[in-house]
This record gives C-alpha cells, structure tokens and sequence, in this order.
C-alpha cells in the first residue's frame, strides 16, 4: 500500500519530460531491423531497453503495481504504427507483491507500415517518445524522444546486421500460439482458479510453469501457483482475486513453460471456466 501510495505521488509531481539523472537507471535507443522502406513495404522497429541491476520495467500487466511502457509516434503521411509485441515477462518477487516485468535488458518490437504512394529515393524520418517506469524499492517515470531515417527503396535491401542478435533474441522471447495438440480447462473453485493443460506428450516433472494473466484483478498476483505435473498434464491453481467478477467465463493469459536447463516458452491461452467438480475443488 504505501508503495502504491509514493508511486502515486511521483506520478503526479514527476510526469513533466524525464530529467537526466532518471536515465541512469536505464538507457533506451531506436533500432530497425532493415536497412530500407519500400512503398506498401513494412520495417519492424525495437526500443532497446538496458536496465540496471536491481530495476525493472513493466510488461502490459504490470502486476501488482506499476505501468507498461507505451509510445507517442509522430510519422509520416499514410504510415501506421502496429502494437508492442511484448516479449514473455519475468515475475518480479517482492515483500507481499509480484511485478510482470522485465529486468537487465528487453526489446519491444512494433511493425510499420508504408503507404503505398511513397517515393523512392527520398529519406523517411520514424519520431516516437517512449514513455516507461522504471522500479525497485522506488519508481521513477520517464520518457525520452527518439528517431530514426530510413531511405526509400523499390526494393527491400538487406537486413540490418548490426543488430541482428538484438533483434534475434527478441523474436525468440516473443509468445507462441498454443500448439494445436494441446488442450485446455479450467473451473473457478471458491478460493482458487484451477486450469489443467493437455499437452500431448510426457511433461519433465522438473518442468516450471508460470501464469501471468492478461488482466489485472483476476489472481492474487503475489500468492503462489501451485504446481502439479502428471504424465501429460499440467495443472495450476491460482488464487483468486478478491475483485474477481463471479460470473467470469474464461482467463486469458500468458503460459510460460520452462523445463530444467532449457529456455522458457511462452504461449498464449485462453481458458473457459466451467462451474467445480462437485466432488472436490481441485483436480484429482
């Protein structure tokens, strides 16, 4: 509560353009992906974020506080901005609340659009401002205004190499539809959600799995989920919110999925309710 509080007032009082000393907690800049734009062509571009050790920003539900970054675009005549892609999250433990966020360094991809009219030849100039929060026993607000230009070209030269891993490493931590073999339920119990995943084939007890949900005041975001592997079964129980509607049908969210010593993977999932087993609140 009190960090909700002192959040509040930074808010307030700190929402003017973000002075220099704020960047030293983090530095952003603006890349691309390709070299060149071509008419009714598209670029992806990132805002690469690397963060101090011990501060965090924010995912699009930031838990149990906080605010997912967000961009102010100024282009061109005819060009289109498409949504973040927000790269799968961490869950950031602190005493009595649990961020959804990301530590150390993340890159937030948002495609372009043309216009088809565009001529080649010419220079295109890319503007955003980035806003984010960036925390850790306090939060402190940012923003900072950023460009790109790109030439115009009939034909799409090749990528940019130069920051090929960054933006490597960035589609790799992008979310996955859930694979069609996989299949999914859920039933709200009095006290917990409890969803159960198919997935096929034999699950590694070692496994890890993590929820996130899509929206906030669905789970307590800093209790724990508790875990149970089973052949081919993941099941989880999260402990419902205390501002959750009782007529919610279904959880949307983010699966993340991380067996002993390999990489995690995040899916997206949307998991109907159905009404308890009569028998017990949770799975058997």
């Amino acid at each position: 509560m009190l960090r909700r509080i002192f959040l509040a007032a930074l808010l307030s009082f700190l929402a003017a353009p973000v002075f220099s000393q704020n960047l030293s907690h983090l530095k952003v800049e603006l890349l691309c992906e390709q070299n060149s734009i071509q008419p009714s062509g598209s670029v992806t571009v990132g805002f690469h974020f690397i963060i101090q050790k011990g501060w965090h920003v924010y995912w699009q539900n930031p838990g149990d506080s906080g605010q997912a970054p967000s961009i102010t675009w100024t282009l061109p005549d005819g060009f289109t901005a498409g949504e973040i892609l927000w790269p799968v999250p961490e869950r950031i433990t602190l005493p009595s609340l649990a961020d959804y966020g990301y530590t150390r360094e993340v890159t937030f991809l948002v495609p372009i659009q043309a216009p088809a009219d565009l001529k080649a030849g010419h220079m295109v100039r890319l503007s955003a401002t980035i806003h984010w929060l960036v925390c850790q026993e306090i939060c402190i607000p940012g923003n900072k205004a950023l460009n790109l230009r790109l030439p115009v070209r009939k034909k799409q030269s090749p990528y940019n190499s130069r920051y090929a891993s960054i933006f490597k490493s960035a589609r790799k931590n992008l979310p996955a539809p859930l694979p069609e073999e996989w299949s999914v339920s859920g039933f709200l119990g009095p006290k917990e959600i409890h969803l159960s995943f198919d997935t096929g084939a034999p699950v590694a007890k070692t496994t890890t799995v993590t929820f996130f949900p899509l929206h906030g005041n669905l789970i307590h975001d800093s209790a724990k989920q508790t875990l149970e592997v089973s052949e081919n079964t993941i099941h989880l129980g999260l402990k419902r919110s205390d501002q959750l509607s009782a007529d919610v049908k279904t959880l949307e969210g983010l699966l993340v999925v991380q067996p002993k010593n390999l990489g995690k993977k995040g899916y997206w999932v949307k998991v109907p309710l159905d009404n308890p087993p009569s028998a017990a609140e949770s799975p058997q």
